[in-house]
């Protein structure tokens, strides 16, 4: 292989890598969601808000996605779940809170600079 050959192989391979990367993170994403939904239907929920980033035990990221939802159940009181997920289903509920003002708290209204996940 020629220097050439070598310089177009990282030239059009590496942008694609990364493309990849974004993709599959993305479909991830989507899939775990998708199974916490599933989860608070089954349970008769009706979802709000969802936010989800990766989990991490002693620092170092797991196969794991923390997963909270602002939902309301079936007498329409506002709950907020947070779940352990993975591509494979929830793992399990960490904890709900049913007080308005701790919901507001731990979910603002106020979007940082970066946002947050999307519905």
């Amino acid at each position: 292989m020629t220097v050439v050959g070598i310089i177009a192989l990282v030239v059009l391979g590496l942008p694609a890598t990364i493309y990849l990367f974004v993709v599959v993170h993305h479909a991830l994403d989507r899939i775990i969601v998708r199974h916490v939904r599933r989860y608070c239907g089954e349970n008769g929920l009706r979802i709000a808000r969802v936010r989800w980033m990766p989990a991490f035990k002693s620092g170092v990221k797991t196969e794991f996605t923390l997963v909270q939802v602002d939902c309301y159940d079936a007498q329409d009181q506002r709950r907020l779940m947070d779940f352990v997920a993975s591509p494979f289903g929830v793992r399990k509920v960490i904890g709900s809170d049913f007080e308005k003002d701790s919901i507001e708290q731990k979910w603002p209204q106020d979007r940082p600079e970066g946002g947050y996940n999307r519905k």
